[in-house]
């Protein structure tokens, strides 16, 4: 099998995944999964920032 039939075989796999996913899952799933992905964003972000409070905080009390 040439390099160019693989090439296209996996583009069309890859399509047909994306439009079965489509057709599989409501617009209200994907919207749970994008709220989900961003409340974890913040969840990193406020335990980042207590980090980087407590370092500086540490940072304070020896200097």
């Amino acid at each position: 099998m040439s390099l160019k039939t693989k090439i296209v075989i996996f583009m069309a796999a890859v399509l047909l995944t994306f439009v079965g996913f489509n057709i599989i899952a409501s617009s209200g799933a994907v919207d749970l999964i994008k709220v989900g992905k961003d409340a974890g964003y913040d969840i990193i972000a406020n335990v980042l920032a207590k980090a980087e409070t407590a370092s500086n905080h540490s940072n304070l009390i020896k200097g």
